[in-house]
């Protein structure tokens, strides 16, 4: 079977057969065989550098297929397979086949029969097996050729006199760009290294692929076709460069672009796409063309690749990049929006996507922040000591248990140590009480960090102490699944808040699950700028965190240290390391102080002096006996609600919170026990 292009190359034979001077319509005009008009001054033209045909009288203009179709009165597709009936026997002579010469250097072929009859040959199955719908194919008018031949090989071959016949043909997807350009994608699996190297070839003037996209405010922007498709595939509305080497005419295709307009770059996750990226970031930073650069999970290397592996991780991911380009497009607009407009959003709020909510374990806690943890960005602080990461890891915990994800960013202490301090609670509140010579109760059993982290001690436990440690693992575990512990490296490189960034969103696509993020601490975040302050990379990644909670719709709760300055002060906005954008940013802020910190009516300065020497004294005291010590949890700023203060018992020793009128939790009921952790436990005996 003749290639589409080699048959058209029969046109002057067909001429000659309904009675047309072919010599005499490509060097001047002759009577058109459709009208019949131009006896006397010729209306009819023969262009041979092209095989296309005009009469000047009736208007035609066309090829071989379109003059058949014509005069016979079918269609495009019909007459090709006439044409082929009549000349696709290989006796057409060279002089007859020889392809179109171009009559100036910048003039295309028109490829588009070829594509037509293409689009009607094709049985969907090569882009159906990488998730290409059939209506994403129709819409791109997807093609197939069975005998496909390159038509730059064919003009190669017949100048030099040879039979086009003998280029070897082969399946081939279409890919239309435009009419002048499309790419013939090798359909076949088993290609040798040779044939591989041509798997991919490009035919006529070089273009970007669906380039209607580019009207669009937001556009995706990837490598391959098969790239963009799928990004349309689950909603996106994407552009193809074809090839890393057509940057600039992605960059010449947005001159004279307005304000409002966001690009997502979504090149292939290797060296040469992540080059041509980095290089358009360049040119959209100097045309002032606001981007965001698509981040990929772990090996995923292109769009297509994401969306047979995880259909709905990449829809979800398109889903977070259009959120985020609205809010990119609104903040360089200002304030664009009009009050009337945004009553829309009220009027039909019972319909809208349902808001992010966790409990925080807390009752009092909760009731204070509206019902739980929200999106937005929450900081905790305190001075050395006074117990953020116990407090935070212990929300973490409490939020995991009523089956929401949690991922805990530790920057200081190791995994084990964080879930060693989830367990020595766990054996704290599982633990009976023992009467005190003063009158008071211990936790006999119970078991510090230390105790639980070193294996050594195992040796000397009895029966009894062995079993609430591990009746503390079977609390743990019945919510561990739903924590996620990252320490302070991530692939080699101290962990920045692009890290943090990059594994949450993989975390949503992976689980479909919307996490609650902590991260202890802030200022010891890898810096944004190794040549910036302190204060500048402390307000960076305050910043960035902000984004991150915004972007996500979740709530990130992140630790921070206090200047030494305020350590003898009550806590205030003043307290916090570097505060401008702690202060600024964040949505919530707490600070956790021991109580009795606060200033006393009437107190002198030498008398607060010597009131928090006796704090302090009984303080250290209370840490050393094992004792609950108080302290205040102050919310300093809530930028949807109202300041409030909680008074909680910290046991230090066992890494345990509760609110005051909880300080020394008992097993439930008193019952024995061995009725909650087995019953090879004797009953505890309360002295």
């Amino acid at each position: 079977m003749q290639d589409i292009h080699f048959l058209k190359a029969n046109l002057p034979h067909y001429l000659q057969s309904q009675g047309v001077d072919v010599e005499k319509a490509a060097r001047s005009n002759t009577i058109c065989p459709i009208c019949g008009n131009g006896a006397k001054t010729g209306c009819f033209h023969y262009y041979s550098n092209e095989y296309k045909v005009k009469c000047y009288s009736c208007g035609f203009y066309g090829d071989l297929f379109d003059i058949i179709a014509k005069e016979k009165g079918i269609t495009n597709a019909e007459a090709i397979t006439v044409a082929r009936k009549m000349y696709d026997n290989g006796t057409t002579t060279q002089q007859q086949a020889r392809l179109p010469q171009r009559q100036q250097k910048n003039e295309p072929t028109d490829y588009s029969t070829f594509l037509f009859e293409a689009e009607q040959q094709n049985d969907f199955k090569y882009l159906l097996d990488r998730g290409i719908s059939a209506d994403i194919q129709r819409y791109f008018h997807i093609g197939f050729s069975p005998n496909w031949r390159s038509p730059q090989a064919i003009q190669t071959i017949l100048q030099k006199g040879g039979n086009p016949e003998r280029i070897p043909a082969s399946p081939r997807c279409i890919i239309p760009r435009n009419r002048y350009n499309y790419l013939a994608r090798d359909t076949r699996s088993d290609l040798s290294t040779t044939q591989q190297k041509y798997i991919k070839q490009n035919t006529g003037r070089t273009s970007l692929f669906n380039t209607k996209a580019l009207k669009e405010n937001l556009v995706f922007v990837t490598e391959g076709e098969i790239d963009a498709m799928s990004i349309v595939e689950v909603g996106g509305n994407a552009c193809a460069l074809c090839s890393v080497a057509n940057r600039q005419l992605l960059i010449d295709s947005l001159n004279g672009v307005t304000a409002g307009k966001v690009l997502v770059l979504m090149l292939d996750n290797d060296k040469a796409g992540r080059r041509v990226q980095a290089e358009l970031e360049r040119d959209l930073k100097s045309m002032r063309i606001a981007y965001i650069t698509a981040e990929y999970p772990d090996k995923i290397k292109d769009p297509n690749q994401w969306l047979m592996i995880d259909r709905e991780g990449l829809k979800s991911a398109i889903s977070l990049f259009k959120a985020k380009a609205k809010q990119v497009v609104n903040a360089q607009k200002g304030n664009e929006y009009n009050a009337s407009d945004l009553l829309n959003y009220f009027k039909t709020i019972e319909q809208q996507p349902t808001g992010f909510e966790a409990k925080t374990g807390f009752i009092e806690l909760d009731e204070h922040l509206n019902g739980g943890l929200h999106e937005g960005l929450y900081i905790i602080g305190a001075i050395s000591s006074l117990g953020k990461t116990t407090f935070t890891l212990q929300l973490a915990d409490q939020i995991a248990a009523g089956g929401q994800d949690v991922i805990f960013f530790s920057l200081e202490m190791s995994k084990y140590e964080l879930i060693a301090k989830s367990l020595s609670r766990h054996t704290y509140r599982l633990a009976g009480d023992r009467k005190t010579n003063n009158g008071g109760t211990e936790k006999l059993l119970a078991r510090d960090t230390q105790q639980i982290l070193n294996n050594r001690r195992y040796f000397a436990y009895n029966d009894e102490e062995k079993a609430i440690i591990s009746a503390a693992i079977g609390e743990y575990e019945k919510y561990s699944r739903h924590i996620f512990i990252y320490e302070g490296r991530y692939q080699g490189n101290r962990l920045k808040v692009s890290h943090i960034r990059d594994i949450v969103n993989r975390h949503i696509q992976t689980t479909k699950q919307k996490p609650v993020v902590f991260v202890d601490y802030l200022q010891i975040l890898a810096p944004a700028d190794a040549h910036a302050t302190d204060k500048q990379n402390t307000d960076t990644n305050t910043f960035e965190l902000k984004e991150i909670s915004r972007d996500y719709q979740i709530p990130v709760f992140a630790v921070s240290s206090f200047n030494r300055d305020n350590y003898q002060e009550p806590v205030s906005m003043q307290s916090f390391k570097e505060s401008g954008a702690i202060e600024y940013s964040s949505d919530v802020l707490f600070g956790l102080q021991y109580a009795g910190m606060d200033y006393q009516d009437g107190e002198g300065s030498d008398s607060r002096k010597k009131r928090l020497r006796e704090l302090t004294k009984d303080i250290f005291r209370k840490k050393r006996e094992r004792e609950p010590i108080a302290v205040d949890l102050k919310c300093l700023k809530q930028r949807t609600g109202y300041q409030f203060s909680i008074a909680f018992a910290m046991m230090p020793a066992y890494n345990n919170f509760a609110p005051m009128a909880e300080s020394v939790p008992s097993n439930a009921d008193n019952k024995p026990l061995r009725a909650q952790i087995g019953q090879e436990l004797l009953p505890i005996q309360k002295m």
